[in-house]
């Protein structure tokens, strides 16, 4: 699952101090002062990114072996239903034909459940994340009078004082030095009842 966890940073305001004139004008356009920000270096080296990424890897690792050990399982149970298909008869091999299915679509909503409470736990702990790179991409930027940040992979040229990354990355370092990822909380999704249509199934009765 290879996923883009960092959106691109694509203006970042220093706060400015607006003061109202009689008779004036609109206040001119400060004349812009530009950092750049090098997202992909903050996402490898910043040590809450670090701790993010061990915890996730290992989730989705004990989620993978899960995976892997129920599909043996299915792969067995199939290698017995045609081992069994010359001596049984049509209808009991029909029999256990369904119930390889249900297994089998079992498997696929547990194997969901376990992606999307993976995706949940890292979009929780990207959230922490992203607030401290905010906050210290803003001050860093407050530091150096800039007023426009631009991601480094949207900037061709630049003069390399105008990079901001590293001071962003430590100060990130002392503000948020790990970040604790939220252990996946797994929601299975109930199978439809055998031969019922989902209008068929038992509703929930309403209070009076």
């Amino acid at each position: 699952m290879k996923v883009k966890y960092w959106g691109l940073l694509l203006l970042l305001a220093a706060p400015l101090l607006a003061r109202a004139e009689e008779a004036a004008g609109p206040a001119p356009v400060p004349a812009p002062v530009i950092g750049i920000v090098d997202v992909d270096e903050i996402q490898l080296e910043a040590l809450a990114a670090k701790a993010l990424r061990t915890q996730i890897d290992k989730y989705r690792q004990d989620f993978q072996q899960q995976s892997a050990s129920e599909e043996q399982v299915l792969r067995t149970t199939q290698q017995a239903i045609e081992q069994q298909r010359k001596t049984l008869s049509p209808d009991a091999l029909a029999e256990k034909a369904r119930t390889f299915d249900a297994s089998v679509a079992d498997y696929q909503r547990r194997d969901l459940a376990r992606r999307r409470a993976l995706e949940k736990s890292f979009s929780q702990a990207m959230g922490k994340l992203q607030q401290a790179m905010f906050e210290a991409t803003r001050k860093v930027a407050t530091a150096h009078g800039a007023n426009i940040i631009l991601p480094r992979g949207q900037v061709v040229l630049f003069d390399d004082k105008m990079n901001m990354t590293k001071e962003i990355i430590a100060l990130m370092d002392k503000a948020l030095p790990t970040v604790d990822v939220p252990p996946p909380q797994i929601e299975t999704e109930p199978a439809q009842q055998a031969g019922q249509p989902p209008s068929a199934q038992t509703q929930p009765k309403k209070k009076n």
